[in-house]
C-alpha cells in the first residue's frame, strides 16, 4: 500500500492493498496533507445553497418570482359580480371552487414539468394559462362561462405558486426571501380590491374593466419571466438536482408516501382556507354585519391585505431567528385571539384594528411552513413534496370562499368568524405532528435523526406520565423548580435501596451558543474536547476553562471527536468527523515539563491568572494554535463517528453513506501521520450511527483465532455488528446483535474488568428508548473451534461470503425503561460500574446492576423485553430537564481534577452536552443502603 508523507502537499490516491481490492477498486481513499487550513470557498459543493443574487441571474428570476405572486394576489379581487348577474352567494362561490381543479392538476404535473420543461416552462405556461381565463372574462359572457375558463387561473397559479416556493426555499436565509415573495401576493391582494372598489363605487365602471388591467399585467409577466427563466430548461433542473441517467428520480407517487407531505398540505389547505376566506368575505361581513359603507367595506380589505404583507416581510426576519415551528405556533395563538376579538367586539374601528392585526401574524405561516418542509423532506422531494403541498394548500383558496359561502346562503354571512376560527385551531393541531420540537435548529435536527411525526405530541404526553410517577408520590407539600442548580434528585422510594444524588457544577466557560454534539476526555490528561459547529473547544478539567480551540478544517458541523492514545503528555493528538464527509488530524505540541506534563502546564497557568502574574512563560500553551495536519477523505456522505482503538494504532470511521472504514496509523514515529485505508466494511444496510473499540482490559483476547482488536458499529438498520481482524488480515463480521426495534444510536463497551478474566460487555441503545446488554458466550466448544485453523481456512472467501455468525451473542439484560423518546448516549463507568443515559428528552438516569443477582460474573439471559423487568438492573437516580428545554446529545465519565474534588483525578464525574451549546459537569454521590 502507497503512503503519503507529511511533507507532500498534495493529494494522492491510494492503492487497495491485496486483501481489500474487491472493495476499495469502485471506492479509493483519498489521504490528504495539509500544510494551512483551505478557508476558501468552494463554488462547487453539493452542500451549498444558493443566494438570491448569485449567480447574477437569480436575482432577475426572484423580481419576477415577486411579479408572477403579486398577479396571483390580485386574481381574488372582485366586486359586483352577484349584482351583475343578479346570483346568490352559492353561485359565486363556484368561481372559487372550480379552480381548485387546476391546482390538483399542477400538483400531479409539476414534477413532470420540471425534469422536462424546467423552470421556464414554469414561467411560459402560467401567465398563458391565466390569460386564456382573464380574456374571455373581461367579455363578460354568461355566468357558467366564468367558473370553466377560471379553470385555467387554477392551473397556472398552481405550477408557479409550487415551483417557486420550492426554488425559493432552498436559497439561504429563505424565510426572508419567501417573506418577500409572499409580501408580494399580500401586496397584490392589498391593492386589487382597492383597485376594484374605485372602478365600481367610484368610477361606476362594471365589474368586469378590472380584467382589463389583468390581462395587461400577464402580458407584462409573460415577457419578464421567459426572458428571465429561459435558460432554466428540463436539462439545466436536473442537473441542478444532481439528477443521474438511469437513476430513478423521485415522484409524486414517491412524495405522497412522506407523512410530511400531507401534514404540510393540509395545514396549507387550512390556512389558505383561512386567509382567502376573510380577504374574500370582508366586505360582505363588514357591509352586512358591522353596517360599514361601501368604501370602507372595501378599505377594511385592502388593510387585512396590507397587514399580511408586512407581516410577511417583517416577521420573516423574526422566524428567522426563533425557529419556523415555534414561530407559526406563537403567530397561530395570537391570529386565533384577534380572530375572537374580531368576532365579539361589535365595534367597526375595533373590527378594523383586529383584521389589520390578523392579517399581520396569518402572513408569515406559508412561506414559514414552506421552509420548514424544505427542512424537514429530502433534497430531491422538495419540488413534488412541496409543489404537491402547495398546490394543494392553493386549493384551500377555493374550498374555502365555497364553503363560506354555501353555508351563509342559509344561516348569514356571520358564519363567517366561527368557521376561520375553527380553521385555525385544527391546523394548530396539524402543525403539532411536525417532529423536531420548539427549538432553533430542531426541523433540521428532526430529518437528521428521522424523527416521526406526531413524536412531539407523545412525548408531552409521556412527560406529564412521568412527572406524575416521579412527583405523585413525594411528601413534600412543595418542590424545588426543575432548572434550579444544584439539584440534587434521589431515587424513587419504590426502587432497590441503593441510590444515588446527582448534582449540578457550574458549567464550563464559555458556552458555545450553538448546538454541540459530543464532548469526549482524554485518556490520562484534564482535558475534554467538545465537537460543535466547524470546531472542536477544548476545555481544561482544572480550570473549567476553555484551553484551546481547533477551526478552520472542516466546511461543515463536526459531529463527533476522538483523542489519539499513548502519546508524550506534552503532544496532543485529535481526530474530527465532520458532515462534510472528511476526518481530519489535529496536532498540539506543548512545552515538556516534568512531573505531570500537560496538567501541571494547565493548571501553571490557572494559578497565573489568578495572581495576575504577567510574566512571559505564561503565553507559550495560551496562545498555542492547532495544526490541522491530515485530511482523511473516502467516505460519501457524513461522518458520523470516530474512534482509535485502544493502542492507537486503527482508526474507524463511520458514515451515512453505510460504511465503516478503517485505517491504520504507518507513520515511523510519533508525529509522523501517515495513514492508509485498509478495509471498508459495507455490510450494513442502512446508516452507521457509531463505532468503538473494545478497550484494552483482561478478556478481551480470549478468543485466540483472531486479532485483539475488536470493533462494534451501530446503525440505521436497527442492528449492531462484531468486526474482528482474521488471520489473513482481512475485517469480516463475526455477529449481528438482532433485538431493537428502532435505530441503534450507539454502544459502549464496558471498562471495568469483569470476574474472572471475562470477555467484556456491550451496551446499545436505541431510538426504541432501550438499552441493552450484550455478553459474548463462550464455552470449550467454541473455544476449540476457534484454535482449530478455520479461519485462516477461510481466507480465500470474500467478506460477504462470510456472514454466518463466528460469535454467539446474547441480550443479557435490558435496563429499566426511564426515558421517554431517543437515547442519544450513555457511558459506562470504569470505576463503579454505574451506566447513565440520556437523549431526546433531557432526562439523565443513572443505572446500577445489582451483585447480588450476579453469579459468578454471569448475566441473566433475556430473551424478550418483557423478561427484562426482573433484569440485575435497576435506576437509582433521575435529571429531568438536565439542560432545560433543550435536548441532551451526549454524556460521559471523567476524572475530576477541579478545586472542589476532595481526591484529584480520582473522582468521578457526568459531563453533559446538549443542544443549548452547554457544557455541564455533574457530582454524583452514591449512597449506600441502609
Amino acid at each position: 500500500m502507497n503512503s503519503l508523507s507529511l511533507m507532500n502537499s498534495k493529494s494522492t490516491e491510494l492503492e487497495p492493498s491485496q486483501q481489500n481490492a474487491e472493495k476499495l477498486k469502485e471506492k479509493p481513499a483519498a489521504v490528504e496533507a495539509v500544510q494551512q487550513p483551505d478557508n476558501t470557498g468552494n463554488g462547487d459543493s453539493i452542500n451549498e445553497l444558493e443566494r438570491w443574487n448569485s449567480p447574477r441571474i437569480n436575482s432577475y428570476r426572484f423580481y419576477a418570482t415577486n411579479l408572477s405572486f403579486l398577479i396571483m394576489g390580485m386574481n381574488d379581487a372582485s366586486l359586483g359580480i352577484e349584482t351583475y348577474y343578479g346570483i346568490n352567494y352559492t353561485t359565486v362561490s363556484t368561481m372559487f371552487l372550480i379552480p381548485v381543479a387546476g391546482y390538483v392538476v399542477a400538483a400531479l404535473t409539476n414534477n413532470w414539468i420540471h425534469y422536462t420543461l424546467g423552470q421556464r416552462g414554469v414561467a411560459i405556461l402560467g401567465p398563458l394559462c391565466r390569460l386564456v381565463a382573464y380574456i374571455p372574462v373581461a367579455l363578460h359572457p354568461p355566468f357558467p362561462v366564468l367558473p370553466c375558463v377560471m379553470l385555467f387561473t387554477g392551473f397556472g397559479n398552481g405550477i408557479q405558486d409550487s415551483g417557486y416556493n420550492a426554488w425559493i426555499g432552498n436559497m439561504q436565509r429563505a424565510n426572508e426571501l419567501l417573506g418577500f415573495l409572499h409580501g408580494a401576493y399580500g401586496l397584490g391582494g392589498t391593492i386589487g380590491p382597492l383597485i376594484a372598489s374605485a372602478m365600481v363605487t367610484e368610477g361606476n365602471l362594471s365589474w368586469y374593466t378590472y380584467f382589463y388591467i389583468m390581462a395587461g399585467l400577464v402580458v407584462v409577466e409573460f415577457i419578464v419571466g421567459t426572458t428571465a427563466f429561459w435558460g432554466a430548461t428540463g436539462q439545466e433542473y436536473q442537473r441542478r438536482v444532481r439528477f443521474e441517467q438511469g437513476k430513478d428520480r423521485a415522484t409524486t407517487r414517491m412524495a405522497l408516501k412522506k407523512p410530511i407531505t400531507w401534514i404540510v398540505a393540509v395545514f396549507l389547505l387550512g390556512y389558505v382556507a383561512a386567509e382567502v376566506s376573510l380577504g374574500g368575505w370582508i366586505v360582505t361581513f363588514m357591509l352586512r354585519v358591522r353596517h360599514a359603507k361601501p368604501f370602507l367595506a372595501g378599505l377594511t380589505v385592502t388593510l387585512f391585505w396590507l397587514g399580511l404583507t408586512l407581516g410577511r416581510v417583517v416577521l420573516g426576519f423574526i422566524t428567522e431567528r426563533i425557529g419556523e415551528k415555534t414561530a407559526i405556533m406563537v403567530y397561530l395563538m395570537l391570529s386565533i385571539g384577534l380572530e375572537l376579538l374580531y368576532w365579539l367586539v361589535p365595534n367597526f374601528i375595533a373590527s378594523v384594528i383586529f383584521v389589520m392585526l390578523l392579517g399581520f401574524f396569518l402572513g408569515p405561516l406559508f412561506p414559514a411552513s414552506m421552509v420548514a418542509a424544505t427542512k424537514l423532506l429530502p433534497a430531491d422531494y422538495h419540488v413534488s413534496a412541496i409543489g404537491f403541498a402547495a398546490a394543494v394548500g392553493g386549493g384551500g383558496a377555493a374550498v374555502g370562499p365555497f364553503a363560506v359561502g354555501a353555508i351563509a346562503q342559509h344561516t348569514g354571512v356571520q358564519v363567517l368568524q366561527p368557521i376561520i376560527v375553527g380553521l385555525l385551531a385544527a391546523i394548530t393541531a396539524v402543525w403539532l405532528l411536525l417532529p423536531g420540537g420548539f427549538r432553533k435548529g430542531g426541523l433540521e435536527r428532526a430529518r437528521e435523526l428521522k424523527l416521526k411525526p406526531g413524536g412531539d405530541v407523545k412525548e408531552a404526553w409521556s412527560w406529564v406520565k412521568l412527572k406524575a410517577s416521579l412527583f405523585g408520590t413525594s411528601t413534600k407539600s412543595n418542590h424545588e423548580p426543575l432548572y434550579h442548580c444544584p439539584i440534587v434528585l434521589t431515587a424513587l422510594s419504590i426502587m432497590a435501596p441503593t441510590s444515588a444524588s446527582i448534582t449540578a457544577l457550574a458549567p464550563f466557560k464559555p458556552d458555545l451558543h450553538e448546538r454541540a454534539w459530543a464532548s469526549v476526555p482524554h485518556p490520562t490528561l484534564p482535558l475534554i474536547a467538545t465537537a460543535h459547529s466547524k470546531a472542536v473547544t477544548v476545555y481544561s478539567l482544572s480550570t473549567a476553562s476553555a484551553h484551546s480551540v481547533l477551526t478552520g478544517g472542516h466546511t461543515r458541523s463536526v459531529r463527533s471527536v476522538a483523542w489519539k492514545p499513548h502519546l508524550h503528555p506534552g503532544n496532543l493528538c485529535l481526530v474530527t468527523g465532520s458532515f462534510d464527509s472528511t476526518a481530519g488530524i489535529w496536532r498540539w505540541e506543548g512545552q515538556e515539563q516534568e512531573g505531570g506534563g500537560l496538567e501541571v502546564e494547565v493548571t501553571q497557568q490557572t494559578l497565573r491568572k489568578k495572581n495576575n502574574d504577567d510574566s512571559d512563560d505564561e503565553n507559550d500553551a495560551a496562545n498555542k494554535e492547532w495544526e490541522f495536519t491530515l485530511v482523511l477523505e473516502g467516505h460519501d456522505s457524513e461522518i458520523k463517528s470516530c474512534a482509535f482503538s485502544p493502542s492507537g494504532s486503527y482508526l474507524a470511521t463511520c458514515s451515512r453513506d453505510k460504511s465503516v472504514w478503517i485505517w491504520e496509523d504507518i507513520g515511523t514515529s510519533e508525529e509522523d501521520d501517515e495513514w492508509e485505508t485498509i478495509a471498508v466494511l459495507n455490510e450494513h444496510e442502512g446508516d452507521v450511527k457509531a463505532v468503538a473499540w473494545c478497550p484494552d482490559v483482561p478478556g478481551r483476547n480470549s478468543i485466540r483465532s483472531y486479532s485483539s482488536d475488536v470493533l462494534a458499529s451501530a446503525s440505521y438498520d436497527n442492528t449492531v455488528r462484531i468486526w474482528r481482524e482474521d488471520g489473513d488480515a482481512e475485517w469480516v463480521c463475526v455477529a449481528v446483535l438482532e433485538g431493537h426495534e428502532g435505530t441503534v444510536w450507539g454502544l459502549q463497551w464496558e471498562t471495568q474488568p469483569r470476574e474472572g478474566g471475562l470477555f467484556p460487555r456491550l451496551l446499545t441503545f436505541s431510538a426504541d428508548n432501550t438499552i441493552r446488554v450484550w455478553t459474548l458466550k463462550q464455552d470449550d466448544e467454541a473455544e476449540e473451534s476457534a484454535t482449530g485453523g478455520t479461519a485462516g481456512a477461510l481466507g480465500g472467501i470474500p467478506n460477504t461470503m462470510r456472514r454466518s455468525l463466528r460469535e454467539e451473542w446474547t441480550c443479557t439484560a435490558v435496563l429499566p425503561n426511564i426515558h421517554t423518546r431517543d437515547i442519544y448516549s450513555v457511558t459506562w463507568s470504569a470505576k463503579t460500574g454505574m451506566v447513565a443515559s440520556t437523549g431526546s428528552d433531557g432526562i439523565v438516569a443513572l443505572y446500577a446492576e445489582d451483585s447480588e443477582q450476579d453469579t459468578n460474573g454471569q448475566d441473566q439471559t433475556m430473551s424478550n423485553t418483557e423478561e427484562s423487568k426482573q433484569s440485575s438492573w435497576r435506576v437509582v437516580a433521575t435529571q429531568p430537564g438536565a439542560h432545560g428545554p433543550y435536548e441532551v446529545n451526549h454524556v460521559t465519565w471523567c476524572r475530576r481534577y477541579d478545586a472542589g474534588s476532595e481526591r484529584r483525578g480520582e473522582e468521578e464525574m457526568l459531563v453533559t452536552t446538549g443542544d443549548d451549546g452547554t457544557v455541564r459537569p455533574w457530582q454524583i454521590e452514591i449512597h449506600a443502603p441502609s
